[in-house]
């Protein structure tokens, strides 16, 4: 009877796991947990990366949608034969003839008449019931249409491209890491631009608007490698002598430009 205890109690005791057996299960568990652990970071860092090219894409695609046809707009008139009067609006003045004044290198101003009574300001605001109502015939080059005066801005502590419309500004774009506008002026009467540049004399008649915007990833944590530099904003700090810094995200360049309307050959 004791013998058969005994050796139930000895069968009882080798069921279980030895100690060395313990550790290997540990030390096998423990790689694939760091490989399993290291996939899914290479997964996470590939799909961050991703989205950030998506989002820039399609902001850089939408900056230059809004730019292009909010500066297509600049020098529209009723009747093209005749020319804007002095004026001014969004702390602009516009001599005679004149659609853009160039403010700086990141803002600037422009007026244009409104087509008809379903135009919309730059923030997507209808005109007002006044304008509206002198609008009687759209397209009509007799009656003289309501001028609108819009400034177009960098902002950079949003990072994003603004318009001011009346007496509110409204964020158009955002991810923006900077903006820069370059202004072609020439021969007023030849219609001809020979030069652009960053900044124009007032009384210059701007013919052209060259932009280009860098745009940046919205992601906040760091999704490229540390060790690489980015050569969008490389070329960015280069080409205009720009100190903007290395956040470790995504850029792109986006640019492009429009002639202004009336205002070329």
């Amino acid at each position: 009877m004791r013998a058969a205890a005994m050796k139930y109690r000895s069968a009882t005791r080798q069921r279980g796991l030895s100690l060395i057996e313990l550790m290997v299960a540990m030390v096998i568990g423990s790689f694939l947990i760091l490989g399993v652990t290291q996939i899914f970071i290479s997964n996470q860092k590939s799909y961050l990366f991703q989205q950030g090219q998506v989002g820039n894409q399609e902001n850089g695609r939408f900056a230059l949608a809004i730019l292009t046809q909010e500066l297509t707009k600049a020098g529209y008139r009723s009747d093209p034969s005749t020319v804007f009067a002095n004026g001014s609006g969004q702390n602009c003045t516009f001599p005679s003839g004149t659609s853009v004044i160039a403010v700086s290198s990141t803002a600037l101003c422009i007026r244009y008449q409104a087509s008809n009574r379903s135009d919309v300001t730059c923030q997507g605001a209808a005109l007002s019931e006044t304008s509206k109502a002198s609008i009687t015939t759209p397209y009509d080059h007799t009656k003289t249409n309501p001028i609108l005066v819009e400034k177009i801005a960098y902002d950079a502590d949003s990072k994003s491209i603004t318009c001011t419309s009346g007496g509110t500004t409204q964020a158009l774009v955002t991810g923006v890491a900077g903006l820069r506008f370059e202004y072609g002026a020439g021969s007023g009467a030849l219609k001809t631009v020979s030069t652009y540049s960053t900044s124009t004399n007032p009384a210059d008649v701007i013919g052209a608007v060259r932009f280009a915007v860098l745009m940046q990833s919205p992601a906040t944590a760091s999704i490229r490698d540390t060790t690489a530099k980015s050569p969008a904003l490389d070329e960015w700090n280069t080409r205009y002598g720009a100190n903007v810094a290395d956040s470790k995200q995504i850029y792109q360049l986006v640019q492009g430009t429009v002639m202004i309307r009336n205002q070329m050959q």
